[in-house]
C-alpha cells in the first residue's frame, strides 16, 4: 500500500522516566517510519521532560509544569500535532514493530473506524491482558461483551477527534478513554481492535486473583465522577431510564459502605461525585448538547454493543465489596475531593 501518512504519537507522561527509553525507542524502530512523537509532560519530578530534551532531539516536549490530568495533557498534544493520524499512547509501554503500521493499513481500509486498538499484553508480554475492553449500559467496564472501547493505545483520525470535541478536560483520569471511544460510536463511527497490532504494558490493573484487588477513594471518586458525566453526556432520551437505574445502584453501594462503617468511601466517593458534577452543571450541559447534535446513531442501536448485566452486579459476585488501601497515587483536582 503506497500511502504513507504522517502520525502523531501522543505520549503523556508523569514522573515516568524509568519508561520512556523503551517505549521511544520500540516506536522509532517501528515498520511505520512516518511518525512524529509529542511528550505532553504533566509536572514531573523526575527530571522526564529534561530526559527527553537531552536524548530525543526530535520528540516535542511540551512541559506543563503540574499535573493537569491525561484528558487536558492529550488535548494539549493534539493541538499541536500535524498527522493524519494521532495515536494516544502510555508512556509505560512497549510497541511491537507492527503496531503503527497495522493500525495506519485497518483505518486507511476501512473507513468506518473511528477509533482502531490493540493486543495489550503484559510488559514482558507473557499474557494478554485485553483484546478491548466491554461495557455494561452504564459504561461500566467490567462485562462480557464485544468490545465497546480501548485504553493505553487509542489510534483515531486527527479530523474526527477534533470533530467530536477531544476528551473530556473534567475527566482527569480513569474513563476519559471510554467516554471519548462512546462518543466515536455515537458519531456512526465504530472502535475496532486490529488482531496484529500489539503492544506490551506494564498495566497496574493486573492481578491473578481478582478477590484481592483494592482501589482508594480517589480513584472510586473518578470512577463514578466519569461514569455519571458519561451518562449525562451521551444518553439521549434513554437517559430517563438509565439514570434512575444508575441512581438506584449507587444508592445500594452507599447503604452496603454505611452498613460496613466506610463513610469515608461515602461521603469523598459517592457524595463528591454527584456534587462535582452539580457543580459543572452548565458545562455539563453544553457538551450534552453538541454531543446529541452531532449523534448519528440511537441510544437502542448504542446499547446493542454494551452488555446488559451491571457490571458492578458481576465484580460484586467476583470478588464482594470493593476494599480500599490508604495510598492514593495521583492527585485529584475536586474540591470536594480535596478536603
Amino acid at each position: 500500500m503506497g500511502n504513507n501518512p504522517l502520525v502523531s504519537i501522543i505520549v503523556v507522561n508523569f514522573n515516568g522516566k524509568k519508561y520512556l527509553k523503551a517505549c521511544f525507542d520500540s516506536l522509532y524502530l517501528g515498520t511505520h517510519s512516518n511518525i512524529e512523537i509529542i511528550l505532553v509532560d504533566n509536572g514531573s519530578e523526575d527530571a522526564s521532560a529534561d530526559f527527553v530534551r537531552q536524548s530525543y532531539k526530535d520528540i516535542k516536549v511540551v512541559d506543563l509544569k503540574k499535573n493537569l490530568g491525561l484528558a487536558v495533557a492529550s488535548n494539549k498534544g493534539f493541538e499541536i500535532a500535524k498527522g493524519k493520524y494521532l495515536l494516544f499512547y502510555n508512556n509505560d509501554t512497549i510497541a511491537d514493530r507492527e503496531l503503527v503500521s497495522s493500525l495506519v493499513n485497518a483505518c486507511e481500509n476501512d473507513p468506518a473506524i473511528g477509533v482502531a486498538g490493540c493486543l495489550t499484553y503484559t510488559y514482558k508480554g507473557e499474557k494478554l491482558i485485553n483484546a478491548g475492553v466491554p461495557c455494561d449500559i452504564f459504561g461500566y467496564p467490567y462485562g462480557k461483551h464485544e468490545p465497546f472501547y480501548v485504553d493505553a493505545s487509542i489510534f483515531i483520525p486527527k479530523d474526527l477527534f477534533g470533530a467530536i470535541g477531544g476528551f473530556d478536560e473534567k475527566m482527569f483520569l480513569y474513563g476519559e478513554d471510554r467516554d471519548l471511544c462512546w462518543r466515536v460510536w455515537l458519531y456512526g463511527r465504530k472502535v475496532k481492535v486490529v488482531k496484529n497490532a500489539r503492544f506490551f504494558h506494564d498495566s497496574a490493573c493486573i492481578t491473578e486473583d481478582i478477590s484481592k484487588y483494592q482501589t482508594n477513594i480517589r480513584k472510586r471518586f473518578l470512577g463514578e465522577f466519569n461514569a455519571l458525566r458519561s451518562i449525562l453526556k451521551n444518553y439521549g432520551l434513554g437517559l430517563i431510564f438509565i439514570l434512575p437505574a444508575y441512581i438506584m445502584i449507587n444508592l445500594a453501594e452507599v447503604v452496603a459502605f454505611l452498613l460496613k462503617g466506610d463513610f469515608k468511601v461515602v461521603r469523598y466517593a459517592y457524595i463528591a461525585s454527584y456534587l462535582d458534577n452539580l457543580r459543572d452543571i452548565k458545562g455539563l450541559m453544553f457538551l450534552r448538547k453538541r454531543v446529541q447534535a452531532q449523534r448519528k446513531i440511537s441510544d437502542f442501536e448504542l446499547v446493542g454493543h454494551m452488555d446488559k448485566i451491571p457490571g458492578k452486579l458481576r465484580l460484586l459476585l467476583d470478588m464482594g465489596l470493593p476494599r480500599f488501601s490508604q495510598q492514593n497515587k495521583y492527585a485529584i483536582p475536586s474540591s470536594t475531593c480535596a478536603k
